[in-house]
């Protein structure tokens, strides 16, 4: 008898592990959870960004491929770096600059036509963030040239998809307010979007915005037909207020309870969890003479704990209110900003291991 109810007992506890254990894939359509990387490319060696104060200063940031990665060559080991640490997609910034309405290449869409144009992808998805910040805002003026642009990338089988629907995100809801003029023109450039994405064969598109856990801001982004809402990092929420410098152990607890805030609203929420800030080498390029206050140990075992803590919240908190989750990790490359995750000299593989770890552990 003993024996018997030993036996249905382990029985019973598989099932629950086969129902309750999160799924992780690139090409499992029926994952539960969805975690990818914000990549910024600064990289091709044609901006600012690979700066003397970078390079001097902060070599531990470097990739073990340079600091030029914006490569055809380096952009293939990426993706096999972030498929290795189980990563699902690479949600790219995108920018609509000056070079873009002359027809000309934008460098800092460089790695998203590298990826696109790659023959392997090894199952790696990928999605945009518009970057639509100061010098790189979208009006009605551009909307037709740049929704041509997105559905095209839509229709690709690498596209990420959010219950079923290409995802897209918009990093500034203050920038569309200030070249629309309202919401509603807000709102009727969203649905025309939407539309057109029908009109190809799509179910349609997910639209997403980066707010805070505002009520009147959130208000703002539900009156513009916004159908997500998301981040691109806290880290200004999660910073000792009144410190130069913060542990990086303050991170968990602090972002958790800013995800938690967006709980209350009864749009859908991608959370992000922000490993690490520390943008002390756009100082010298900004001109800012002290340095920006800015997290301190930044290591493997903390972004462990960050993506830990990520993955946990939302498989407990179900944010987006469907059986599609989806999270995004700040950041892939960003180098002036102390986030990173690329194999480094200082780190070796480090940082990914400590990744994968905390996705299947």
């Amino acid at each position: 008898m003993k024996k018997s109810i030993r036996s249905i007992f382990l029985i019973a506890m598989a099932l629950l592990a086969v129902r309750i254990s999160p799924v992780y894939g690139q090409n499992n359509s029926g994952a539960q959870l969805k975690v990818g990387a914000y990549y910024f490319d600064g990289w091709t060696g044609k901006t600012s960004h690979i700066s003397r104060s970078l390079t001097e200063n902060y070599k531990e940031r470097a990739p073990i491929w340079g600091w030029v990665t914006s490569t055809p060559q380096i952009m293939r080991k990426q993706v096999t770096a972030a498929v290795n640490a189980n990563l699902d997609f690479f949600s790219f910034c995108w920018y609509y600059s000056d070079l873009s309405k002359k027809n000309l290449e934008e460098p800092r869409n460089n790695a998203l036509r590298l990826f696109v144009n790659s023959k392997d992808k090894q199952g790696l998805k990928f999605n945009l963030l518009v970057a639509n910040h100061y010098g790189y805002i979208i009006g009605p003026a551009d909307w037709d040239k740049v929704s041509k642009v997105w559905l095209d990338l839509f229709e690709m089988n690498a596209y990420l998809k959010f219950n079923e629907k290409p995802l897209i995100s918009f990093l500034s809801l203050k920038m569309l307010m200030s070249s629309f003029g309202s919401a509603a023109k807000i709102k009727s450039a969203l649905d025309q979007l939407r539309a057109a994405a029908v009109d190809r064969g799509l179910k349609g598109v997910n639209i997403g915005i980066s707010v805070a856990p505002d009520e009147k801001e959130i208000a703002l982004a539900k009156q513009c037909g916004f159908d997500v809402l998301t981040g691109y990092n806290y880290h200004d929420q999660t910073l000792i207020n009144g410190q130069s410098l913060s542990p990086i152990t303050a991170i968990s607890k602090r972002e958790k309870a800013v995800w938690s805030q967006f709980l209350k609203f009864d749009l859908p929420y991608i959370p992000v969890s922000t490993l690490n800030w520390d943008p002390r080498p756009w100082d010298e390029m900004n001109k800012i003479k002290k340095p920006s206050p800015h997290f301190t140990g930044y290591t493997p075992a903390s972004v462990f704990q960050s993506v830990q803590g990520l993955r946990n919240w939302v498989l407990e908190n179900n944010p987006t209110k469907s059986s599609d989750q989806i999270a995004v990790l700040y950041a892939w490359n960003e180098y002036g900003e102390g986030a990173w995750l690329t194999p480094s000299g200082m780190y070796k593989n480090g940082l990914l291991e400590a990744v994968k770890k905390a996705l299947t552990n």
